[in-house]
């Protein structure tokens, strides 16, 4: 009897040791680019951010309306070239989505010439369906809250937050209170200065404002 339970219970610890080790190995990167790479390699990959400094930036539906511009034609009452235009708009979007989520804008930071940071923002429609994904990734094992921000305006809403803690980098996706319809999905490395909780805040001040 002894026997039995002690082969069951290390049965229950090696199956739970492989899931902690395939949690804890999970990397965080972004669409195959991981943290520490350079500008160069974001912009081989994806040519279209636009980067200042050390910020590359990429809103999506007007990049897709400016590369899908020469398929407008001269009529713009002429159907199929409105048609080849969205299919060509629709076909660039899904190009970009983020798993399941067709994203509005990527943010992405770096430090040294090292990315540090991802921003990801969508419409909070997708935001169960992105937040499933990062669970079957990651594992259920996170820090869920809800946090109270105040606009502009004085007015306070509620955001909901997930927060998976991996070694020393950090995942995070966010809904919007307050009628806003976007979520958010952060990708934060250990060595970017920007972990600092209040910079962290005031970076999400930044985002949300654009809805305001």
């Amino acid at each position: 009897m002894k026997k039995t339970l002690f082969a069951l219970a290390s049965v229950t610890l090696f199956a739970w040791s492989l899931f902690a080790s395939a949690a804890d190995s999970a990397k965080v990167e972004f669409k195959g680019i991981p943290f520490g790479a350079s500008q160069e390699t974001l912009l081989k990959k994806f040519s279209d951010f636009k980067c200042a400094g050390g910020t590359c930036n990429l809103y999506v539906d007007t990049e897709a309306e400016k590369k899908c511009q020469e398929n407008r034609g001269n009529d713009p009452k002429d159907i199929i070239n409105i048609k080849r235009t969205l299919d060509c708009q629709r076909e660039y979007r899904n190009q970009m989505r983020y798993g399941p989520a067709a994203v509005q804008a990527y943010i992405v930071k770096f430090e040294g010439d090292k990315l540090g940071y991802v921003s990801i923002i969508f419409h909070s429609n997708w935001y169960r369906d992105v937040r499933d994904a990062l669970v079957e990734k990651f594992g259920s094992q996170a820090d869920e809250k809800m946090e109270t921000v105040q606009n502009r305006f004085g007015d306070n809403f509620e955001n909901h937050m997930v927060t998976w803690k991996l070694g020393n980098d950090f995942v995070q996706i966010e809904e919007r209170g307050a009628g806003i319809d976007s979520a958010a999905v952060r990708l934060v490395s250990g060595t970017f200065a920007g972990i600092d909780q209040e910079k962290m805040r005031r970076e999400r001040a930044r985002e949300a404002a654009r809805d305001l």
